[in-house]
């Protein structure tokens, strides 16, 4: 645990940063190890990842939504220099994660065929779709408490545990992978026999090595941490005041992502005019490809929000502003880097994942594309970090969620209206990146978040 107000905001963001990037590097590496044994187990399952990807984020929404107002409520206590009730806001918000992860786990096992079809899913893709979802689904709970877990120990300025937690879970993951989707596998000059489980096989290993971290990072809470507040159960009940604060601060950057993943779940519907393996080139360059620049951006936000929240709770403001400009900086030379990649390799990196010169030559269609709004995601989601760390983010959800909704307008004039066909969509994604980045890059600016900010410091001060 390490308070960052007295440390040089350059190092505080890069010490953090370095850890919590590969921490989420490895999250993505669930979805590469998936996307790499999945294109050899079947085309159709390859397909099927474009599909249940969707879902995925918009459960992401839901987490990071009490992930994200937890980790805040958190680092500020922290920056305040009250451990005791840096505890107790984890507490609580493990106990709103119960709450929403067990109900929407059954609305998605029941309607997991529907949500399939709402993605364009047809025939043996749909099916195989479906029974991902269904069965990563027996795992929601701990799937929520795995990120809580990661952002808790990031928001008390320790990123290296999660990446440590995440090494195991994604070698295990990595085992059985190779133990369940394919019939075989050659290791080393070994065939090993395999379940053959295909897309099943890939939920089951996704879900129990994703079980492990969470509880392994709760044991070190507790024994390491002296968190010992996480064993009275008096803490999970519910408290009105806590919970406000993690829903103030985490429903807006929370109800973005759930809203960007739903609005992806509507594009499938118009991709998949295009033909199945549409599907998979989405799957491929969005989760495969350019997911891994996405994990690189949140890595720095978290690290700059993380400095920002603890700047706030010592009552340091205009650090926490410095911080959010450092922090974007840092993020949009990361990204110049990516940019370069996916213009100059882009077959190459999409043939990490596939064989098939079809699906191939259509993802590099999008990964050309999406180069050019690396930075501008960077604006968006650093400086959106910077501020929920703060305490600040519905005044960034109000220029994120109505810039998510107008891709699919656009991507309809621009893939059917226009005749540019599937390029179409991309353009739409790409236009509504550019804008949302100046957007919140104009906000932060503006300094008109700063009330939120205040209030986010007035809160710790009620106990």
């Amino acid at each position: 645990m390490r308070n960052t107000v007295d440390d040089p905001i350059l190092g505080a963001i890069l010490r953090l940063a370095g850890p919590a990037c590969l921490t989420f590097l490895l999250q993505n590496a669930y979805h590469l190890n998936d996307a790499w044994f999945l294109g050899r187990h079947s085309p159709v399952s390859v397909n099927a990842m474009g599909l249940f990807m969707m879902v995925s984020i918009a459960n992401f929404g839901f987490i990071l939504a009490l992930a994200r107002g937890t980790q805040s409520l958190m680092a500020r206590n922290l920056g305040a220099g009250n451990r005791e009730a840096s505890a107790r806001a984890l507490a609580h918000g493990l106990a709103l994660a119960a709450k929403v992860a067990v109900p929407l786990a059954v609305i998605e096992w029941i309607f997991a065929p529907d949500l399939v079809r709402l993605m364009g899913g047809r025939g043996e893709v749909a099916a195989a779709g479906v029974a991902y979802l269904r069965t990563l689904i027996l795992f929601m709970p701990m799937l929520f408490a795995a990120t809580m877990v990661d952002f808790a120990f990031q928001g008390l300025g320790n990123a290296v545990t999660p990446f440590r937690l995440g090494c195991v879970a994604v070698v295990i993951n990595l085992v059985l992978n190779g133990l369940l989707v394919l019939d075989s596998i050659e290791v080393f000059g070994v065939v090993i026999s395999g379940a053959g489980m295909g897309v099943v096989g890939a939920a089951l290993a996704t879900g129990v090595s994703r079980t492990v971290a969470p509880a392994l990072g709760l044991l070190l809470l507790v024994r390491r941490y002296r968190f010992e507040p996480l064993l009275a159960l008096s803490n999970y009940r519910h408290d009105a005041r806590l919970a406000k604060e993690i829903v103030r601060v985490g429903v807006p950057a929370g109800s973005s992502t759930l809203l960007f993943g739903l609005v992806a779940m509507t594009l499938n519907q118009l991709i998949g005019r295009f033909g199945q393996d549409a599907y998979g080139a989405f799957g491929i360059g969005f989760r495969g490809i350019e997911s891994v620049s996405f994990m690189l951006v949140l890595g720095i936000g978290v690290a700059t929000g993380t400095v920002c929240a603890h700047s706030v709770g010592a009552g340091r403001f205009e650090r926490a502003r410095r911080a959010g400009h450092v922090g974007v900086g840092l993020g949009a030379a990361a990204m110049s880097v990516t940019t370069i990649l996916m213009l100059t390799i882009p077959e190459r990196l999409a043939g990490f994942y596939t064989d098939d010169p079809g699906i191939i030559a259509v993802t590099v269609t999008y990964v050309t594309t999406m180069a050019f709004c690396q930075i501008p995601q960077a604006l968006e989601m650093i400086y959106a970090e910077a501020m929920a760390g703060a305490g600040s983010s519905l005044r960034t959800a109000i220029i994120t969620i109505p810039g998510n909704v107008l891709r699919l307008p656009l991507a309809w004039l621009f893939a059917v209206g226009l005749g540019w066909g599937l390029v179409g969509v991309w353009y739409a994604v790409l236009t509504s990146a550019c804008l949302k980045g100046l957007g919140v890059a104009a906000l932060f600016f503006s300094r008109k978040w700063e009330k939120a900010m205040l209030v986010g410091r007035q809160a710790l001060d009620v106990r």
